[in-house]
């Protein structure tokens, strides 16, 4: 009789032990996401510098590793346009159009991953022109610029013939979705 009641005690024990009382709770997770979109310069100066027979002959360039940082969740295009045609420090040599300006995006580099169109803009306007549309989405992404006086213009009387001075414009680069 000790070993039964021995064994009734040990499955009634292991009967309790396998009956545990289970709490459980849930939540519901939301994932919310919002539309974000940024563009940042990362160098307020482009220097183009005329100094050779060379520069007027071939034209100059200044490319700008790093020049511009974007962050899109989605697909984003990119303009860009002058404030001003470039003025002279001395306002009494005049002015340069703005048209004298290329800015474009190479291929290379950081914007190998750009994905979209890129388009060249050989003549800069007070007008926003389109540099890329549709690229893929991206959180800081670095974009390399290049920005040029060609040759086609700087052996013109678009460049020859005006004051030696600093002719300068704003450029402003808009990003959308």
């Amino acid at each position: 009789m000790k070993k039964t009641i021995n064994l009734s005690v040990a499955i009634l024990l292991l009967t309790a032990a396998g009956a545990s009382a289970q709490i459980s709770g849930s939540t519901n997770v939301k994932v919310e996401l919002q539309d974000v979109m940024s563009l940042k310069v990362n160098d307020p100066e482009v220097l183009l510098t005329f100094a050779s027979t060379t520069d007027y002959q071939e034209g100059i360039s200044t490319p700008k590793n790093n020049h511009l940082t974007v962050t899109s969740n989605k697909p984003y295009n990119v303009k860009v346009s002058a404030g001003t045609n470039l003025t002279a420090g001395n306002t009494a040599n005049g002015a340069l159009d703005a048209d004298v300006l290329s800015i474009t995006f190479p291929n290379t580099g950081n914007n190998t991953a750009l994905g979209g169109t890129i388009k060249p803009v050989t003549a800069l306007t007070t007008t926003e022109q389109e540099l890329i549309t549709g690229a893929e989405p991206v959180v800081e992404q670095n974009i390399d610029v290049i920005y040029a006086v060609p040759a086609a213009v700087s052996r013109t009387n678009k460049i020859l013939g005006k004051n030696a001075d600093t002719y300068t414009t704003v450029v402003t680069y808009t990003i959308s979705q």
